[in-house]
Formats: structure tokens, C-alpha cells, sequence
């Protein structure tokens, strides 16, 4: 609980603000000694499974491939290397090992910080059911600070710009995040979340009045909090998400006609309280952003391909990025902002990985595709719990939304989102066998 709180807190930097990641890395190398070091914090956890040690493996086996040492005859052998040679004769060190990625600094920093969401995925894939519904009570907590932190920041209360990063989304609500497009990934999580402890409480025959009055005010509180932060995409996929916490929610209803019946009069509420916000200016300002005019993302696709062709087939290693861009950018989208990412996870993995990595990242989305499918089968029988099957859809909500979120932005590159989505990607692993049988 407190691994996942500190990565939604300290983990939304990014590239452009390292220090609290470095804090959160400490932090979270300090919580796994006991769990891997003493028996008895072990007590009451299952056994990690096989499919989480594989995953584990094939997230970690690029970046470890792309550091090993090779032979001048090999690394010199590789395309887009002929400048780096050029520049170590000068220095007459062009015959030393050299690894495969073209920034080894970069590439091991990369590595660090994808230690940090297996290490997650290893120690949830062993909680019970219980276990993580109280995961999901820590998310669902940490985003309702992130948004109270957030109207301190659109309030600038005290004259204070309340981040905590030099560099960030100003004018919007960030939260814990510097990117707005990263937080508002948050609050689509914590709504799936809340959905998750209602589902795990409206399973009996009570009315649960407090329950669905929790339920609704949270998801007002957090969707007006998501169209604050002006993501387009992350507004956009506020449908997504919608429709798999209508999939979650849609057994627990006693009355699903009258419910029928509510979810119309609440889209014409939405739609009225639409229309009256639209008069404020902050919102007016985020209105006008999804204008695709003036679109630089394209020019960093662009960029990015030709790039690409210039190192393929190995890539050119984890994390260097921001190097390949620099390289590859045309004089006549040359300005005075940086390329920091290719603003798509996909093409920036193939950029980064190559053919190699294109295999591996086939062979991580073929595990989590088979744990996806098994995980619906089990829950489609009666005796399974609502509390799992709410798991299930949350883990298959978030890692959907990240997905098509990866088309147009780095979900994946932030420490905090992708915790999360190892989180996901746990809760469709089983959950411990013996707490799984108090449950």
C-alpha cells in the first residue's frame, strides 16, 4: 500500500524532473527488503506466479541485452555508428567494448526505473483478494489528494504554483503529475477503482444507500477534476472508461430498468452542466486545445521514423530518445523546445528497441492477452466473487486506456502510471490461494 501511494505521489516527474523518481527508487529498493529478506512479513502472501516471473523477465531482458559489453568488431558493425566511431578515434578508444545502446547512461537510469513496476508486480501477484481491494482504496485515496492538490494549483492559493516539479502543465490541474495527459490517466484509474470497492460492497441484497451516494459523488468529483487538467485524450477516453465501469457495476444493480432510466437523466444532467460550464473561461481554454491545426506530435512522428531507419534493426537503446531526436530533427520544425519524447509509446519503443524489441514487446502483450482470456473465463463461473470479477474488469479498463492512450502520448514512461499498470496486470493473475479461500 505505501509502495503504491509513494509511486502515484513521486512518480510523475518524468525525464524533465529525476530527483523525486530517484527518491521513489530508493524508496521502493528500502519496502522490498522485508518482503524478500523476512519470513514473517511474508506471512499470509502466495507464491508469485509463473506468468508474473515471465513477464518480469521479458520487461527487464531488452534493456539488460542492450548493456552487455560487445566486441569493437560487432558494435562497430551496427548501423549509425559511424559517427560514434569517428569521435573515439580522435581519442584513439575506438577499439573498446562498447554495449548496443548508443547511451548506456540513459539506457541503465531506464533500467532502474523499470525495476520499480516489477518489483510491484511480483509482490501483488502474491495478495489475496482482500489484500487488493485495499490496493485499490490507496488509489482511490491518492487521487482524492491529487485533486484537492490540484485546486490549490489552479487556485495559485498563497501565491504558490503547488507542484512538485520545476517543470509542468501550469494553467491546468496536474496534481501529483507534470503532465497533464499523465493525470488525468490518474483519475480514469481511480475511477475504475472506486468502481471496484463499490462492486465489492453492492454484492449482497442490501440497498447500500451510502455506497451508491459515495459512488456518484466521487465520479462527479473526479471527472470534473479529468476535464480540469484540458487532456483531450484522456477526456476522450473518459467514454472507455465509462463503459467498463457500467460492465463492472451492471450485476450489483437490483433495478437495472430504473437504472436504465437514471443513466438518461443523468447524461441529460451532464449535458446541461455541460453547457453551463462552457461559459468559464478555464474551460473555454481547454475547448479550444482540441484544435489539431497546430499539431507538433506529427512532426515527432516524422521525426522519429527517420530515426528509426537509421538504426534498424537493434534500435538504439532504452532511454536515448531525446539524443535520436535531437539528431534526426528537421531545420524546418527547429525551435527553441526540445524533443523530450516521440509523444507515442509504440513508435518510440520501436525507436529505442528495434526488431528485438518489437519481439519482446509481442511476446509481453501474447502473456498478458492469454492471462486476460483466463482471467474472463474464471470469472464468468457463479461462484466467483464480484469483488474479483471488479478486479478483472479495472485491470482490463486501465491497461485498454493505456493502450490507446500509448498512440498519441508515454503513459508508459511515467514511474506512476506504469506502477499501475503492473498493478493491472497483477489482478488478473490469481489471487493467493489460501486467502482466496477465507474470502
Amino acid at each position: 500500500m505505501a509502495l503504491i501511494a509513494l509511486a502515484m505521489i513521486l512518480g510523475g516527474g518524468g525525464t524533465t524532473n529525476p530527483q523525486t523518481e530517484m527518491i521513489l527508487q530508493v524508496s521502493t529498493a528500502l519496502l522490498a527488503i522485508p518482503l524478500v529478506v523476512s519470513s514473517r512479513w511474508q506471512s499470509g502472501l502466495g507464491a508469485v506466479p509463473v506468468p508474473a516471473w515471465i513477464l518480469a523477465g521479458l520487461v527487464l531482458l531488452l534493456p539488460v541485452l542492450q548493456l552487455i559489453p560487445l566486441p569493437p568488431s560487432v558494435w562497430q558493425a551496427l548501423p549509425g555508428r559511424a559517427i560514434e566511431i569517428q569521435s573515439l578515434a580522435l581519442a584513439q578508444t575506438n577499439q573498446s567494448w562498447m554495449p548496443l545502446t548508443m547511451a548506456p547512461a540513459r539506457t541503465f537510469a531506464s533500467l532502474l526505473a523499470m525495476i520499480c513496476p516489477v518489483l510491484v508486480l511480483l509482490q501483488v501477484s502474491r495478495l489475496s483478494l482482500s489484500g487488493r481491494t485495499m490496493l485499490c482504496a490507496v488509489i482511490v485515496a491518492v487521487g482524492l489528494l491529487s485533486v484537492l492538490l490540484g485546486v490549490l494549483q489552479l487556485s495559485h492559493t498563497g501565491g504558490w504554483d503547488w507542484s512538485l516539479y520545476a517543470q509542468f502543465n501550469e494553467g491546468y490541474l496536474v496534481g501529483f503529475q507534470a503532465n497533464r495527459n499523465a493525470e488525468a490517466d490518474i483519475f480514469l484509474a481511480t475511477m475504475l477503482a472506486l468502481g471496484v470497492l463499490a462492486a465489492s460492497r453492492l454484492g449482497d441484497a442490501r440497498k447500500h444507500g451510502m455506497t451508491w451516494a459515495g459512488l456518484q459523488i466521487g465520479l462527479l468529483a473526479f471527472a470534473v477534476a479529468l476535464v480540469l487538467t484540458g487532456s483531450r485524450t484522456g477526456i476522450a477516453l473518459c467514454v472507455v472508461m465509462g463503459i467498463f465501469l457500467a460492465v463492472m457495476l451492471w450485476p450489483t444493480l437490483r433495478w437495472q430498468r430504473a437504472a436504465v432510466w437514471w443513466l438518461g437523466g443523468a447524461f441529460v444532467a451532464v449535458i446541461i452542466g455541460s453547457g453551463a460550464l462552457l461559459q468559464l473561461q478555464s474551460v473555454q481554454k481547454i475547448v479550444a486545445r482540441f484544435s489539431l491545426t497546430r499539431e507538433a506530435r506529427w512532426d515527432l512522428w516524422a521525426d522519429a521514423i527517420y530515426a528509426s531507419h537509421q538504426v534498424w534493426p537493434f534500435g538504439s537503446g532504452i532511454g536515448t530518445v531525446v539524443p535520436m531526436l535531437e539528431a534526426a530533427e528537421r531545420l524546418e520544425v527547429v525551435d527553441t523546445t526540445r524533443p523530450v519524447r516521440v509523444h507515442n509509446d509504440w513508435l518510440e519503443w520501436v525507436l529505442e528497441g528495434g526488431l528485438p524489441g518489437i519481439v519482446i514487446l509481442g511476446l509481453i502483450l501474447v502473456v498478458v492477452a492469454y492471462l486476460v482470456v483466463r482471467a474472463l473465463r474464471t470469472t464468468r463461473r457463479s461462484e466467483a466473487v464480484g469483488a474479483r470479477r471488479a478486479q478483472v474488469i479495472f485491470a482490463c479498463g486501465f491497461l485498454l486506456i493505456e493502450a490507446l492512450h500509448a498512440i498519441v502520448d508515454y503513459p508508459m514512461r511515467c514511474m506512476s502510471l506504469a506502477t499501475l499498470a503492473a498493478v493491472a496486470v497483477a489482478f488478473l493473475l490469481e489471487p493467493a490461494a489460501a486467502q482466496q479461500n477465507r474470502q
